[in-house]
């Protein structure tokens, strides 16, 4: 929600530069630039932070398939081994 109050404030303040023809100084420039800035690194770290859990988590995954399959052949192996015995 902060995020896109921020993007509805550059709104706000580019259709009160263009339409009533307020002023902008240098200031409100700096300003607005920091702020987009802020925006663009927390999108940015939030997109990692995601990409990151989705890659944890398909990791997880596969070590837990690897681990049944193990398991499949031990238990195959162990059941051959028995038959042949008998």
């Amino acid at each position: 929600m902060n995020v896109a109050g921020v993007v509805k404030d550059w709104l706000l303040i580019a259709f009160s530069w263009s339409v009533i023809k307020d002023t902008v100084t240098p200031l409100n420039l700096f300003g607005y630039a920091l702020a987009f800035l802020g925006v663009a690194y927390y999108n940015h770290s939030k997109l990692q932070a995601l990409k990151a859990k989705e890659t944890q988590k398909k990791a997880a995954q596969a070590d837990e398939e690897a681990g049944k399959l193990l398991e499949e052949r031990e238990g195959d192996g162990m059941g051959k081994k028995s038959e042949s015995q008998d």
